[in-house]
C-alpha cells in the first residue's frame, strides 16, 4: 500500500506538499482511506469539522478554505472509486475555464463539470456562465455546483427553479443526504479517460 503520508500525491489529487497539503494532512487525516463514514455527506462532513475546529483561525484563508473544501470533495470522489476524474482540468474548445473536477462519461461522450465553493454568494453566478460555456461545445454535458448547507443554497436552488441560470442542473450540498444521492448516481456511470476517444474517425487518406 502507498505510505499514507504521500496518499494525496500518489493519487495527484494534490500535485505537491504546499500548504493546502500540510493543512490537509495535520488537521483532517494523512491517510483519507482510513477516515471512517458510513456515507459520502458523513465524510465530508468529518473532514471540514476537522479542518474548521482545528485550523487556527489565522491559518485560515479563503484561498486556503477553497482548496481544502475541493480536496474533501475530490478525495471522497476517490474513494467511492469514481475515476478518472480530472482537477482544475481545462476542456478543449471552452477557453479561459478552469473546472474543479471534470468526469467524462463513455455514455454519449459527454462531461460532466463540477465546480465546488465553499461559499456561493456571487460566485455561482461565475460557475452557471462556465456550465453554459462548457454546454455551448458539448450539448450533453451537466454541470453541478457542490457546496455546503447554508441560505446561501437554498437561495440558489430558487433561481436554479425558477430559470435564472442556464447552465448549472443541479445545487447540491455535500454535507447531506442530497450528495449521496449524487455519489449513487455517479457510481452507475462509467467513465473514461476522453484522450482514449478518436477525435476523427473514418477513412484516413494520407
Amino acid at each position: 500500500m502507498t505510505k499514507s503520508t504521500d496518499i494525496l500525491i500518489s493519487t495527484h489529487i494534490l500535485s505537491g506538499k504546499n500548504k493546502t497539503y500540510d493543512t490537509f494532512t495535520k488537521y483532517i487525516s494523512s491517510d483519507f482511506r482510513t477516515i471512517k463514514a458510513s456515507n459520502p455527506h458523513e465524510y465530508i462532513e468529518f473532514c471540514w469539522n476537522s479542518y474548521e475546529t482545528k485550523c487556527p483561525k489565522a491559518a485560515k484563508t479563503q484561498s486556503l478554505n477553497g482548496k481544502v473544501f475541493e480536496a474533501v470533495v475530490a478525495t471522497c470522489l476517490y474513494r467511492e472509486g469514481i475515476l478518472p476524474m480530472f482537477l482544475q482540468a481545462q476542456v478543449t474548445f471552452v477557453p479561459n475555464v478552469d473546472f474543479d473536477i471534470v468526469l467524462f462519461k463513455e455514455e454519449r461522450r459527454s462531461p460532466i463539470g463540477i465546480s465546488i465553493k465553499t461559499s456561493l454568494r456571487e460566485r455561482y453566478k461565475q460557475a452557471d456562465l462556465e456550465a453554459v460555456a462548457l454546454k455551448y461545445v458539448h450539448r450533453n454535458a451537466e454541470n453541478y455546483l457542490i457546496s455546503l448547507q447554508s441560505s446561501e443554497v437554498d437561495t440558489v436552488k430558487k433561481k436554479l427553479k425558477d430559470g435564472s441560470l442556464l447552465g448549472l442542473n443541479r445545487i447540491i450540498a455535500a454535507d447531506t443526504p442530497e450528495f449521496d444521492d449524487l455519489i449513487s448516481e455517479l457510481k452507475k456511470m462509467k467513465f473514461i479517460n476522453p484522450g482514449e476517444v478518436p477525435i476523427i474517425t473514418g477513412t484516413l487518406i494520407k
